[in-house]
């Protein structure tokens, strides 16, 4: 009986697990993987350093969704109530009063605070996107937390819809208001822009309209759509599906838009979460001043750096395609707010940033806030920009400045990654052309070694270079069996620790085709010692 009732309690979230298939054809067995317990793949290593806690969170898992898909796979199962929330159902949902949500049953899960459930059966391997992100929270690890257990499930779950695009402009746009009022009344320009779709769009516009209708018969007003009608949303759908229909949006642009409405979605959901957690906290303190009850009300932020990847061109015969192969052309999509960082190691062992931290200084972020939030960059006493007393101009959370422009948009860039033959075969194809030409595709020439997501605590102590040189001296020290990424991972965060860092350090290193193969070479060595040798002189 209690095995049955934990069966119809279970819902699928999301899942960490892969399934290998023995490339045997004799003897075809498949192995479950489980990919935390994978060090020679993937790494992690996460310390408070001299903090007093951490605040930092981290992710991985195998997310089941066809990156070209606008409708996601319908997971939930069984019950719909979680034991441990911590305020009803009802509220959550009488909190949005008036709104009809397209993604309802997402909304549900607001109040889940635990950590999700994770599926031990990997999805279809033509499903199968990898994703990897790191949470740096700030006011406390509620935002960090909350992230951990949504952004990746509700970025597999979501629906893309015009009503879905509608549900959030009309949240954002009532509930915080200020900078929001403006971005909803340009929302069909920001979608395209975000989803690079405006190639495809600008070829359908003339002066002043969008074609429509492929007959060229200007006397019906029915083939063509105002521009400002679009731009400001009251026809951006019926683009969208003109593009769709005419093959126009593919799993570049739409696998974007899903980034893209999950981030918000998210931060929707968390913003709701601690709307309603502080009431209940305000309203449950007792009157009587002896026996009164101090509640810390939730008020913290969290950046967030995710890549996602999965093949997009393989040999005839593999069975896997996984993107760390060695015969595979993989797509890897970062979705970046705020200052932690990713970083790639190419086949000669350089490091290259692949996120700009979202600082006032960074020249895009100016641009953006100037225009609604004039006079609020300022410099505090250390020289460094800052907007109002936030470090950064995008991250989760944060309630306090969202009207004023910090928002949890990511900064959406894109590579081809794996067998440098094949990216060239790939990239000569001509319907690859034009799409990687559109989406600003960009590649490292091949064999990558491996890409690294590192919360500011990391990147404030070391350069890019340093720590990918830290990762391949370890293994070149310990040898393939003991220097794995894993391994690799925990010498970046204890060098941190060893020079003196004063914040939340947090590494994942995960292998791609090239690992190992990278020449023996240490840039950053000598540096390294050097500055291990001024810290010891000058405890």
């Amino acid at each position: 009986m209690f095995a049955k009732h934990i069966q119809k309690c279970q819902r699928r979230f999301i899942s960490q697990h892969l399934t290998i298939h023995s490339t045997n054809s004799k003897s075809p067995i498949n192995f479950h993987v489980d990919l935390l317990k994978v060090p020679s793949n993937f790494g992690y290593y996460s310390g408070r350093v001299n903090r007093p806690y951490n605040e930092d969170r981290w992710q991985a898992s195998v997310l089941d969704l066809q990156p070209e898909a606008l409708r996601a796979v319908d997971p939930f199962q069984g019950s719909s109530k979680q034991e441990n929330d911590t305020f009803s159902e009802e509220k959550i949902l009488d909190a949005f009063h008036g709104y009809d949500f397209d993604n309802l049953k997402l909304l549900k899960q607001t109040s889940r605070t635990s950590e999700p459930t994770y599926e031990k059966s990997s999805p279809p391997i033509n499903r199968t996107v990898f994703s990897f992100g790191v949470f740096d929270g700030h006011g406390g690890t509620e935002c960090s937390t909350y992230l951990k257990d949504h952004l990746f499930e509700n970025i597999e779950n979501i629906n893309i819809s015009e009503k879905a695009i509608e549900d959030m402009k009309k949240f954002y746009r009532s509930k915080i208001n200020g900078y929001w009022k403006r971005w909803g009344r340009k929302i069909g320009d920001v979608v395209y822009r975000k989803t690079r779709a405006q190639t495809a769009v600008e070829k359908e516009k003339g002066p002043k309209q969008i074609r429509v209708d492929e007959q060229d018969n200007e006397e019906e007003e029915d083939n063509f759509i105002d521009w400002e009608e679009f731009r400001s949303g009251k026809k951006l759908w019926t683009v969208i599906e003109m593009m769709l229909n005419d093959n126009k949006l593919t799993h570049w642009e739409i696998f974007k838009l899903r980034l893209w409405l999950g981030y918000l979605f998210t931060d929707l959901q968390f913003l709701t979460w601690e709307n309603e957690a502080n009431k209940e906290k305000k309203t449950s303190t007792k009157t009587n001043e002896s026996d009164a009850v101090q509640y810390r009300l939730v008020n913290s932020g969290s950046t967030c750096t995710s890549c996602f990847t999965y093949a997009v061109d393989w040999e005839e015969n593999d069975t896997n395609h996984y993107f760390y192969q060695d015969n595979v052309v993989s797509r890897l999509v970062v979705a970046h707010v705020g200052d932690t960082r990713a970083i790639i190691c190419d086949k000669y062992g350089l490091a290259h940033s692949l996120t700009k931290d979202h600082h006032p200084s960074n020249p895009i972020e100016a641009s953006r806030l100037r225009r609604f939030s004039a006079g609020m960059i300022m410099t505090d006493s250390f020289g460094e920009e800052r907007f109002l007393n936030f470090a950064n101009t995008r991250s989760f959370g944060d309630l306090t400045a969202k009207d004023i422009g910090i928002t949890s948009e990511p900064e959406i860039s894109e590579y081809l990654i794996g067998n440098s033959r094949m990216i060239e075969k790939f990239k000569e194809n001509s319907k690859n052309k034009q799409s990687l030409k559109d989406n600003d595709v960009q590649d490292f020439g091949g064999e990558e070694s491996f890409v690294v997501l590192v919360s500011d605590g990391v990147t404030n102590n070391l350069s890019d270079q340093e720590i990918v040189d830290l990762i391949k001296t370890n293994f070149n020290n310990r040898g393939v069996n003991r220097g794995n990424p894993s391994k690799g991972a925990e010498e970046v965060v204890g060098f941190v620790e060893c020079i003196g860092g004063d914040d939340n350090a947090t590494c994942l290193v995960i292998r791609l085709g090239g690992w190992g193969k990278w020449p023996i070479e240490d840039r950053t060595g000598k540096l390294r010692e050097e500055r291990m040798m001024d810290t010891r002189y000058n405890r």
